[in-house]
């Protein structure tokens, strides 16, 4: 599957780039002429600052870079300066990283649906990922690949620690959130499913009194680990900037983003925008879609999957609901968001209609294909 999904995006790559001029350009490009710009043509937006942190890592004249979480750009930063330690070298950096973190989430996916379900539903739970309308962003020098395979070991380590009540499942589930939160602030959510599982095992069926207190408070002290994920970012930027929130205030300041806000007013905003003739009200309405279909889904589908898939993917909708990006597109960038939201393609993987899949695919990749040719082409897509 990763190889078919791969080379299915570097045709449309190739064909975007051949067939469509590029955001302010005139003229499509001839990549058997114009190799150096093809290869770049994933070098966009997010992909830049990582590349910038990696190379020069977090300096005052940038603060607004603080927003993007360390990990990713520190994993970059090896394989960057083994290659030349060039803009382009991290580069290519992100791109190999990113797409190992993929090949290896599908890999745990595979092991957790395999797991609650059959073969033949983790397949396709495969597909669906990898060919999900925004899926390319598991393909560019972004972090949702890195996310969502951090997010698939804490849940695969969960997963192990119920079955064979092992301390040691239970601190590796906890270190996999620790380095989750490292990368995206959304891991800190990672608490809430750990906890769920580690009540359920212990307080809701025969190990309550079949395992001591020691195992109890050995097996829960984990927990800790997620937060000081975000701890030790906060700590850093302590030391360097002298202030641990900095991330939070540099998407204010530089990035436009509203403080906290209740998903409610976010919805508002977008609602209205979406009746307001501009360029951006077909954003908006592709934004809002993004959002109602996954909740929909898990108001339809939750019995389908465990609790603490249900509830996992339902704060990481409400987390990105809650800092909008102004009052006119305040959704921007949610779609990107949502795609690593993992139980909801679970719930769609687990329908056992044929006529569901065929449309499900007949929806979903014609506008994976155009949003690969729209991003390769310089066009905002999310």
């Amino acid at each position: 599957m990763f190889v078919v999904n791969r080379f299915v995006i570097l045709v449309l790559t190739f064909l975007g780039l051949s067939l469509f001029p590029g955001n302010q350009t005139l003229t499509p490009l001839n990549c058997f002429i114009q190799r150096r710009a093809c290869i770049k043509s994933w070098m966009h937006y997010d992909v830049l600052s990582y590349i910038a942190i990696a190379d020069k890592g977090y300096v005052a004249s940038t603060a607004r870079q603080t927003a993007f979480f360390p990990l990713y750009p520190t994993l970059l930063r090896l394989p960057g300066h083994l290659l030349g330690g060039s803009i382009g070298d991290y580069y290519i950096a992100g791109l190999l990283i990113s797409n190992l973190c993929f090949f290896f989430a599908l890999i745990v996916l595979q092991l957790l649906i395999s797991d609650l379900f059959d073969e033949s539903t983790a397949r396709k739970s495969l597909f669906y990922v990898a060919f999900a309308p925004y899926a390319l962003f598991y393909f560019a020098g972004y972090t949702e690949s890195l996310f969502l395979f951090l997010c698939l070991m804490t849940f695969f380590f969960l997963s192990r620690a119920q079955k064979d009540n092992s301390v040691l499942s239970w601190w590796l589930a906890g270190l996999s959130g620790l380095l989750t939160a490292l990368s995206r602030s959304q891991g800190l959510l990672l608490m809430l499913p750990f906890f769920v599982v580690y009540v359920q095992h212990f307080f809701f069926t025969y190990r309550f009194a079949e395992t001591s207190w020691r195992q109890k408070i050995l097996a829960f002290c984990p927990l800790a680990l997620i937060p000081l994920g975000l701890g030790i970012y906060m700590f850093y930027l302590w030391k360097a900037f002298h202030d641990p929130f900095l991330f939070s205030s540099a998407q204010h300041l530089y990035w436009g983003r509203l403080p906290l806000t209740s998903p409610l007013t976010t919805f508002r905003y977008v609602i209205k925008a979406c009746f307001i003739p501009s360029p951006l009200q077909i954003l908006n309405i592709l934004n809002l879609i993004s959002v109602l279909i996954p909740l929909g889904t898990l108001l339809i589908g939750w019995r389908r999957i465990p609790l603490h898939y249900n509830l996992f993917a339902l704060v990481l909708i409400i987390f990105a609901t809650l800092y909008p990006l102004g009052t006119d597109n305040a959704l921007t960038s949610v779609p990107r968001f949502m795609t690593v939201v993992f139980p909801v393609t679970i719930i769609f993987a687990s329908i056992k209609w044929p006529r569901f899949d065929h449309a499900y695919l007949a929806l979903t990749l014609p506008i994976f294909a155009l949003n690969v040719f729209l991003f390769v082409n310089h066009y905002w897509v999310a």
